[in-house]
């Protein structure tokens, strides 16, 4: 059994934040939440979203490294797996407190509504936790096995139509002009990648750090250079869904891109899902790129891409659907997350750290932490 190292007390303390909120979710339900019949949709939506675009992100990403033969992104094909594993699980997690009853996911599943994109959503990420389940297990028997390489290609095909659908569910939203468009399942595939590659970098090198030694440059640098390119075209897509908003014809369009930019949202936008998630790490990366540095990016993309996620379900409700022409009405809903919905979060972050560094531990991820464990196993064994 892996050992506790110090290492663990800060996703620790996040994960039994986390069961006080689950526990004050379950005992008052929405009542614990900052979601309301105007806003029925909060973090905890936003959260799943994350962490589900981030499962899909590293696991495409692991696929390429598998296809592509490029040595550089070898060393991440297993890690990538048990990486993607540990998020999905996070965030079934949290979309199964969100609902009131974890079991409910089940139902879900098997109660099919083919009209439906959520029943769709749920149905596609189970077959991507099954897919990544048996990936997990080929590499581990044997990772040159043809059954591998199989599970893999449908997996891929999987994941694409998993997280296209997942932006589908906002896009087909006629009622929210913010969410609405054909644009959004290619939108949040590419910050599924961004995230993905975010998320692996972080992993590699935290793990490296664990067991005393430097993370591997080149892995470093190639998932360096994925986050730069995908910054860009985000950025280019987020200034093109800014100017559009505020340029359209559509003016609950215009007040939700304005809530955005110069409302209510627009200090979390500017600060943290610009400036913190997008500008700082641009500039990071366009310089030669250590270890260190694609590290500090990637820390602050994942934090940026968080708020990405809030902001972008929030801008879509704030403004109300209906106005009767003539009555006062509410001009912009109001949504502040409650200390539930921040430690149900933080308790999803610290779940799929512990997650990752035990399956790191318990299984051969190529990182050398199962070496390194066997290693002090030796060592303590030649002392006895």
């Amino acid at each position: 059994m892996p050992k506790f190292e110090r290492w663990m007390a800060l996703p620790g303390a996040l994960v039994l934040a986390g069961l006080a909120g689950a526990v004050n979710k379950l005992v008052y339900g929405e009542h614990a939440l900052g979601t309301t019949a105007a806003v029925p949709w909060g973090s905890l939506i936003a959260g799943y979203v994350f962490f589900a675009a981030a499962a899909t992100g590293a696991g495409l990403i692991g696929a390429f490294a598998h296809y592509s033969n490029r040595q550089a992104l070898a060393p991440i094909e297993k890690p990538s797996l048990f990486l993607a594993l540990s998020l999905l699980l996070a965030g079934f997690g949290l979309i199964g407190i969100e609902l009131g009853n974890p079991l409910n996911l089940v139902y879900i599943v098997f109660s099919p509504n083919l009209h439906s994109g959520i029943w769709w959503m749920g149905f596609l990420y189970s077959i991507y936790m099954g897919l990544l389940m048996v990936e997990c297990y080929f590499s581990q028997v044997d990772p040159a096995n043809k059954n591998l390489k199989f599970v893999s290609a449908v997996a891929v095909v999987n994941k694409i139509a998993a997280v296209c659908n997942l932006g589908a569910i906002f896009a087909l939203i006629a009622t929210r002009p913010f969410w609405h468009g054909f644009y959004f399942p290619l939108y949040i595939l590419l910050t599924a990648i961004l995230s993905g590659a975010a998320a692996l970098a972080a992993a590699m090198w935290l793990s490296a750090r664990r067991q005393g030694r430097e993370a591997d440059g080149a892995v470093m640098a190639a998932l360096g250079r994925i986050m730069l390119a995908a910054l860009v075209v985000t950025a280019l897509a987020n200034a093109g869904k800014v100017f559009f908003g505020l340029t359209g014809a559509d003016p609950a369009l215009r007040e939700a891109t304005a809530a955005l930019v110069s409302g209510p949202l627009a200090l979390r936008f500017w600060a943290l899902e610009i400036g913190l998630g997008l500008l700082v790490p641009l500039a990071l990366l366009a310089k030669a790129a250590d270890g260190q540095r694609v590290f500090r990016a990637a820390v602050m993309v994942l934090i940026g891409v968080f708020f990405m996620r809030l902001d972008f379900v929030m801008a879509g409700q704030m403004v109300p659907q209906a106005v009767v022409e003539g009555v006062q009405h509410v001009l912009m809903h109001g949504y502040t997350p409650t200390w539930t919905e921040w430690a149900l979060t933080g308790g999803a972050v610290g779940a799929a750290a512990l997650l990752f560094a035990f399956s790191e531990t318990v299984f051969d991820l190529g990182t050398g932490a199962t070496a390194a464990r066997g290693k002090a196993g030796g060592a303590a064994a030649a002392r006895v």
